[in-house]
């Protein structure tokens, strides 16, 4: 498995379109340092372009095969997860986020959802954002063409056609612009997070008085609740709950 992760890591080095010209630069430096082998120098240009501003799923993604490279387990999920909050549907992403999470030792089962919540879910992150917004922005140009036929035909199958088949138009655009917006809205969230310290104590409550809940260990994902202190009210994928410690964890 590891010699598989790690084939398929050196063969997914992707490009990028960026606005700065040193940015750019960066971005082929640090792909020609990642196939070389210089984990380490392609880290800090990827970082570089970060701190510049720049943010995608394919620079987070490339981040999270670097460190990766370099062993550093929970920050190449926690960059696979922040570009998969930018682009859910990518595959690559999905797929390199589920082998690099095989290494990590917390193994917690998901409480099923609702079927019909999960289909939803899982119909909405089959395709992107933006390609959501371009099937709505063009099933909207579609349901105004379908109406001028209804108005202006002069027979009346086609206009009992262009009614109805104008009413299915409109009702997708309507889908796709809300599973875009819930997108959008999910990939702005500062609510979950990844653990980032070998070994985290999970407490009663916000202080180190607390009785002990449970142990985490570095590279498992939570959800935040809410925050009191330095200390937050976690939920994990099974519905426990309790206090953690904020530097032991880092937003997504």
């Amino acid at each position: 498995m590891k010699r598989f992760l790690t084939l398929l890591l050196s063969a997914l080095i992707v490009t990028g379109v960026f606005g700065e010209p040193g940015q750019k630069e960066l971005w082929i430096k640090a792909n020609n340092s990642y196939l070389q082998a210089l984990y380490q120098e392609a880290l800090d240009d990827y970082l570089m372009i970060e701190e510049m501003g720049y943010t995608s799923s394919k620079l987070c993604y490339n981040i999270g095969n670097t460190y990766f490279k370099l062993n550093n387990i929970p920050r190449s999920i926690l960059y696979y997860e922040r570009a998969l909050k930018i682009d859910p549907s990518d595959a690559d992403i999905l797929n390199n986020l589920s082998l690099a999470k095989e290494y990590t030792l917390d193994r917690i089962e998901e409480v099923p959802d609702f079927i019909v919540k999960t289909w939803f879910r899982n119909l909405n992150y089959s395709i992107s954002s933006d390609g959501w917004s371009y099937i709505a922005i063009f099933m909207a140009a579609l349901t105004a063409l379908l109406l001028l036929s209804f108005r202006f035909s002069s027979l009346s199958r086609t206009r009992k056609i262009s009614f109805f088949a104008a009413l299915v138009a409109l009702l997708i655009s309507a889908g796709s612009f809300g599973f875009a917006w819930t997108q959008r809205i999910n990939s702005q969230k500062m609510n979950t997070a990844i653990v980032m310290r070998p070994v985290s104590t999970v407490r009663s409550s916000p202080d180190n008085s607390g009785n002990t809940l449970f142990i985490l260990h570095e590279g498992t994902k939570l959800e935040i609740l809410e925050k009191i202190g330095d200390w937050a009210r976690i939920e994990l994928s099974d519905g426990r709950q309790g206090w953690l410690s904020l530097p032991d964890i880092e937003i997504i």
